[in-house]
């Protein structure tokens, strides 16, 4: 009779351990490698947009409006000429529906607008030095994500307060709170 080879308990149970181990270390790794990405990906898109933007303006004279319903109408412009044909649109501007790769389903915009939430103070003096703007709104982004986008847009450090914060100032502006999901990143993206 031939003894059979195998692994004992004792060998499994030690190779479980290590695959447990290896698989706590590189996890977080990942999952940092993810966050980046989208992250880079969402400022590379932002640039994009700025740049459908500011075309925008530059063939139409305007910036596109933002009428809060089921779909956006702002991108229904960057898209294509709608159903109120804009003077000078040689569009499409952008190709596809605005996306919000934190937060599946929240919400992504183009506005423009003159809303004192919405008042940007670009070089961090205190004074609001835009007023009519176009920007990109995008809910639920966490304080983490949003100060990553900051520091590259922006690449404003770590001020945490006064008005050269990093929340306040630049071109990034982040408001509300996690408790509520209140939680608004604002771009500029309007070249005037």
């Amino acid at each position: 009779m031939q003894k059979q080879h195998g692994f004992t308990l004792m060998e499994m149970i030690g190779v479980m351990a290590v695959i447990a181990i290896l698989a706590s270390i590189a996890t977080p790794t990942i999952i940092g490698a993810i966050r980046d990405a989208k992250i880079t990906t969402f400022v590379e898109n932002s640039n994009s947009l700025r740049s459908a933007v500011a075309q925008f303006y530059e063939d139409t004279g305007r910036f596109p409006v933002h009428v809060q319903t089921s779909t956006n109408q702002n991108e229904k412009q960057l898209m294509k000429n709608t159903s109120t044909p804009l003077s000078g649109w040689d569009g499409p501007y952008i190709e596809k529906k605005l996306q919000n790769s934190f937060s599946e389903g929240s919400y992504i915009a183009v506005l423009s607008t003159n809303n004192a939430n919405y008042q940007f103070d670009l070089d961090g003096d205190g004074t609001v030095d835009t007023t009519n703007v176009s920007v990109l709104r995008v809910d639920q982004v966490t304080d983490s994500i949003a100060k990553k986008i900051s520091d590259i847009i922006d690449n404003d450090g770590d001020v945490t307060s006064g008005s050269g914060s990093w929340k306040a100032s630049g071109k990034v502006k982040r408001y509300g709170t996690a408790s509520n999901h209140a939680t608004i990143l604002l771009i500029h993206i309007s070249h005037t």
